[in-house]
């Protein structure tokens, strides 16, 4: 018998006739490949800005702010990626599993009900640990350091670029960003003019239903140092999955709503205010899994087709963030604060009918009740951050030297509900199983770097950081599953240092090598345990580590017609939280053991052959393997890959851009995008394998036209229709798997964007 996974916190349709006349259409104005996501290409229109003026515009215009200052972004020593947030807008790209695959390196294992984990360079070890991706709203974190999931989308209306940083990150960023960081970068207000943007969208997936968007944005100077920005956005996402048990169609139809708003106060020419608040809610009816044999493609009713309990599967997430910059120049070093308090919540009740239905016979006698599992989580985090660094004036040396503060308390619930099989309606037997785990986090730090050139070529940069967290845990079970109440409490402190070390020279005034030697780590836990494990497992698991070893090279070359970005790392992960499942009581819980490493190389060009035209490619190689076999519990031996880390996996696109006469522009242009085989989680024992989530290859592409006030796009997503999948997940948490649910990439969508700028 098995017990619940207790853990630690963390349409309408086109007709059939309209959709193949409209896909003719796109099939005979599209000339060439989709437009590429990447800030390296030159050619992207801002639709906010004059279009003849971005044809000319090369990736050194990129200003990112991975270091906490504003450079180049072929300046910085680190192997990293920029999506322009305008180009997904333009080509209907609006949730992260529309843009991940083009990020070399990033993957994604989506667990359903809202659940979902980032890969960065194979750094993974199971779907259920701390998170090892970082994420961040400008220089705030966001999201839980403890928790089993990772925030999955975050609507780009707002956004005016995403920085996606590879590598370790916690000198500058802490705990959890060991594997790297994805760092989401806001528009913000300017007291130069009243301006705005409306932006609609309306689009149809094959299979499935439509979908559509209503975005609008407002900057609003309100006097010669003042202005604010305001902006709000509406989204219907197509299903395209259906449930035959519950006769339903698209049941993975989904919305989501927001709005921020944004204010600047230049106080003096030294002294600078910026404040902002985001809301967004978003829901899922179900997931977009399917459901297959044990270790096959074979569908158990249809290839878009899922069964679930009714009343589970589905999603609701709920993102408050609300952040407060202020920046002063002292003359002798700039100071910044930043003050956050953000608020994650997530309730995704599950169908775990295959795994506790028996169990629900024995307990009540009656036949074919069905089981589900809510989940609710919920996460508040405070943060505050304060920083020094010498003025950027090109000085030998300079310096950065900085505090930081966060404290996040997080509840947990799980209730297991027996329910009526068929309708999932409440039969009125109670709860097997009440949980409420709230944990408090805190983390103190002081981080600094300093970067010395000995000449105008050659500098270093070394970095370090001290942190020190403290955590307190509690839990309350009961119910028959626990075999009466039972309740814990337990603190845990650790510390950890970081370091970076950077030698950096400059080839040429366009061309910098860099090798880079960095550290990362993640905060470890509390395994909240059923009654009957008391005893038998570890109360607390620790922090685990990891050294990472890159060399890389970026510049501009033939007249800056040609960009190149390349990278080498290899990547030591030591005494890795992994996840296990009690042989006993099929309970999940953690310990730290084993070792990895990942090893690769990652690779960017751009090329712009001529004036209007852009060619980008992009591909990642990793190797993340076990390097010591796993303990009992969780199976894996040495030379075993990690999970969800493809080998390959890449990316070529082409745009081309002319002038078509009275302000206006054309624009043409289409993509190819590969992801290569991946392995799910590590498995309980060596009888139940491992499921490989076989490669596949999708196209874009898209056609439109564009002036200083409209961008029109026709865009084409997964072209060929492909059917790829992302994540697989056991039905059952035990070695008896029976089938598997696969999460499907949106079929081809066919769609129109337009935006007005005023």
């Amino acid at each position: 018998m098995t017990k619940p996974t207790i853990h630690s916190p963390k349409a309408n349709t086109l007709s059939r006739a309209m959709h193949k006349a409209l896909f003719g259409t796109a099939a005979l104005a599209l000339l060439a490949l989709a437009q590429p996501v990447f800030a390296q290409d030159a050619s992207q229109t801002d639709a906010s800005k004059d279009a003849s003026s971005q044809k000319a515009k090369t990736l050194q215009s990129v200003t990112v702010t991975a270091e906490k200052k504003s450079e180049s972004e072929l300046n910085v020593p680190i192997s990293m990626t920029v999506v322009e947030a305008a180009t997904m807008l333009n080509t209907g790209m609006s949730q992260l599993d529309d843009y991940y695959a083009k990020v070399p390196g990033l993957s994604v294992n989506d667990r359903g009900s809202g659940r979902s984990t980032l890969v960065l360079r194979g750094i993974s070890a199971g779907s259920e640990d701390n998170p090892t991706v970082g994420i961040s709203i400008d220089d705030a974190p966001f999201g839980s350091s403890t928790t089993d999931y990772s925030i999955s989308d975050i609507d780009p209306f707002d956004i005016d670029h995403i920085e996606v940083l590879r590598g370790p990150q916690g000198t500058l960023y802490g705990a959890s960003s060991m594997g790297g960081l994805i760092k989401f970068v806001m528009a913000e207000p300017d007291t130069d003019s009243v301006h705005g943007h409306v932006q609609s969208d309306v689009s149809s997936t094959d299979h499935g239903g439509m979908g559509y968007a209503m975005r609008a944005s407002l900057n609003i100077p309100l006097r010669a140092d003042m202005a604010v920005r305001v902006s709000a956005f509406d989204r219907q996402d197509a299903g395209y999955v259906d449930d035959p048990l519950q006769n339903k169609h698209n049941v993975n139809s989904g919305d989501g709503k927001g709005g921020r708003l944004s204010y600047l106060w230049n106080v003096s020419d030294a002294f600078t205010i910026h404040a902002s608040a985001m809301a967004q809610n978003t829901h899922t009816d179900s997931s977009a899994r399917v459901d297959m044999e044990e270790n096959s493609y074979t569908p158990v009713y249809g290839p878009y087709e899922h069964a679930r309990l009714p009343g589970t599967d589905m999603s609701d997430t709920k993102i408050r963030m609300y952040t407060v910059q202020m920046d002063g120049k002292l003359g002798w070093a700039d100071l910044t604060s930043v003050s956050s308090y953000n608020q994650y919540s997530l309730v995704g009740p599950q169908d775990v009918s295959g795994t506790f239905g028996g169990i629900a016979n024995m307990i009540y006698g009656i036949p074919g009740l069905g089981v589900k599992i809510v989940n609710d989580n919920d996460t508040g985090k405070f943060s505050q951050e304060l920083r020094l660094s010498s003025p950027d004036d090109g000085r030998q040396l300079s310096w950065l030297a900085g505090g930081f503060f966060t404290r996040e308390h997080t509840t947990g619930f799980q209730q297991v509900l027996a329910v009526n099989g068929t309708t999932g309606g409440d039969e009125g037997l109670g709860s097997m199983y009440d949980g409420t785990s709230p944990s408090t986090f805190k983390e103190l730090a002081a981080f600094g770097n300093v970067t010395y050139r000995f000449t105008d070529a050659f500098d270093v940069q070394l970095g370090g950081r001290f942190s020190s967290v403290d955590q307190h845990f509690s839990s309350a079970l009961s119910g028959p599953l626990n075999g009466g109440d039972s309740s814990t409490s337990d603190t845990a402190s650790d510390h950890n240092w970081t370091y970076s070390f950077s030698p950096r020279y400059h080839i040429s005034n366009d061309v910098m090598t860099y090798f880079r030697v960095a550290t990362g780590y993640r905060a470890g836990g509390a395994n909240s345990l059923l009654l009957m494990d008391e005893g038998k497992f570890p109360s607390q698991y620790k922090s685990d580590n990891l050294t990472s070893y890159e060399w890389g090279i970026k510049g501009d070359f033939a007249d800056h017609t040609l960009t190149l970005s390349g990278a080498l790392f290899y990547i030591d992960w030591t005494n890795i939280q992994l996840s296990e499942i009690s042989q006993d009581s099929g309970n999940t819980y953690f310990v730290n053991a084993g070792s990895a490493k990942s090893q690769g190389a990652e690779l960017s060009l751009s090329w712009r052959p001529v004036r209007g035209l852009s060619i980008v490619a992009n591909t990642a190689y990793t190797d993340a393997v076990l390097t010591k076999d796993t303990p009992d519990g969780t199976y894996g031996k040495s030379g075993d890959r990690l999970p969800y880390s493809p080998k390959w996996s890449g990316n070529l696109a082409a745009d081309y851009t002319f002038p078509l006469g009275s302000g206006w522009d054309g624009n043409v242009g289409g993509g190819v995008t590969y992801m290569g085989n991946r392995e799910s989680n590590f498995t309980a024992s060596a009888e139940a394998q491992r499921f490989e989530l076989r490669s596949y290859t999708t196209g874009e592409l898209h056609a439109g036209v564009q002036s200083n006030d409209w961008n029109v796009s026709l865009y084409v997503k997964n072209l060929t229709d492909t059917r790829g999948y992302l994540s697989a997940t056991p039905q059952n948490n035990t070695t008896g798997v029976s089938s598997y649910g696969l999460l499907l990439i949106q079929p081809r969508t066919i769609g129109v964007s337009a935006t007005y700028n005023f």
